[in-house]
């Protein structure tokens, strides 16, 4: 068992499974509870027990049992997104992840699922995407191209 091993995704990436359109932010890789408590963790200063997780969603007006908010937490260990340590009976969870490499890892696997099955159309609506919402970020678009032909043409010359 891994209950004090930290987990980073180069060491083993937490498992998603779903994109959810429909939903925003968070939600969209995590169900809703899920997603407040990750949001929880995150904003703890330290470990913390099911009683601190569920204390800080009341203050937010969402009332859940703590039998439920233990169980989301046990899912979210089970998962990857959580670390924990056991301490006498109870256990003390941090994030096994930032907000950010969260982020990175759900962007990462919904591109990749997208460049599988569906490369070229992916790309172009991507660019088509970027140039009418943001025109100014085609430019950037444009550098992180020729900054990965350039290292991709270092790495082979070597």
């Amino acid at each position: 068992m891994r209950d004090t091993d930290s987990i980073t995704p180069q060491e083993n990436e937490p498992e998603l499974s779903v994109f959810k359109l429909d939903k925003s932010g968070l939600e969209q890789a995590l169900g809703t509870l899920e997603a407040q408590v990750m949001e929880a963790v995150w904003d703890a200063a330290d470990h913390v027990s099911v009683d601190d997780v569920r204390a800080r969603l009341q203050e937010q007006g969402k009332e859940s049992a703590y039998t439920t908010i233990m169980t989301t937490m046990s899912r979210l260990y089970d998962k990857g997104l959580l670390s924990r340590e056991q301490r006498g009976r109870a256990y003390f969870y941090l994030p096994a992840l930032s907000r950010g490499e969260l982020d990175r890892n759900v962007t990462r696997r919904v591109i990749d699922g997208l460049l599988s099955s569906l490369a070229e159309p992916a790309i172009s609506y991507f660019v088509e995407a970027v140039g009418d919402e943001h025109p100014e970020r085609l430019d950037m678009l444009a550098d992180v191209i020729e900054e990965h032909r350039r290292r991709r043409g270092s790495l082979t010359e070597s």
